[in-house]
């Protein structure tokens, strides 16, 4: 805790804070892909296919058996990144690229021209 030079008469060290790193969190960018809507059928279909129990395919993949479940029942969406994954390990197609998210990028592009916002003086 910082405190003042006045404040810090009033209290004694016990121990120096070590420098810690924070791990950051990961700023999740929008990315311009999303997972199909289908994605529980396609994996519960590849996951029969290889002969895999839902408590072995968990295992391999180290996630929760329930977490597995919910996938495949449509529950639970995973993630972009795990369905990459899944899909190199299924040999599936699980990533679709959104087709919204970049007509909404295109659509905030700055064409030629100013806006009455170019204008206006901002009040401080």
């Amino acid at each position: 805790m910082k405190v003042c030079q006045n404040c810090s008469k009033y209290g004694t060290v016990r121990r120096r804070p070590d420098m810690v790193k924070v791990a950051q969190k990961k700023m999740h960018k929008e990315q311009p892909f999303r997972v199909t809507g289908y994605y529980a059928n396609v994996l519960r279909q590849a996951r029969e296919k290889q002969g895999l129990s839902q408590e072995d395919f968990a295992r391999f993949l180290q996630e929760k058996e329930s977490i597995v479940a919910k996938w495949e029942q449509g529950r639970m969406q995973p993630s972009v990144e795990v369905a990459r994954r899944l899909e190199k390990i299924l040999g599936v197609s699980l990533v679709v690229e959104d087709v919204e998210q970049t007509f909404e990028k295109d659509k905030n592009v700055r064409r030629d021209g100013f806006t009455l916002g170019d204008f206006m003086k901002k009040k401080r």
